[in-house]
């Protein structure tokens, strides 16, 4: 190998490939224009999540009223029951 730097080396080392894949396939402007349509649309799509959480949290506090609703109902029904139990239980023993 030569001391002397070949054609296709620049001055801080590099070659001629790697500096030209620094430099940007479009035009900086085109490149802005394009992260902005990405962000506009990235806007959009997390709006829409949003949205669909806001539902699912809506669907959820519902049902759990529901169950709310159904344990007022359910709790002192299941407790007559089984207060009845005892008692039909503790009249059948009385008579034997």
């Amino acid at each position: 190998m030569s001391d002397t730097p070949s054609a296709d080396v620049n001055a801080s080392g590099e070659g001629a490939a790697a500096e030209a894949a620094k430099a940007p396939a479009r035009p900086v402007a085109e490149i802005r224009a394009d992260i902005e349509r990405e962000r506009v649309g990235l806007d959009r799509s997390f709006a829409a999540l949003r949205g669909d959480l806001d539902e699912a949290v809506d669907a959820g506090r519902q049902r759990a009223s529901r169950a709310r609703r159904k344990a007022v109902v359910v709790v002192p029904a299941a407790a007559t029951a089984l207060v009845a139990a005892l008692f039909l239980r503790s009249r059948r023993r009385a008579r034997r």
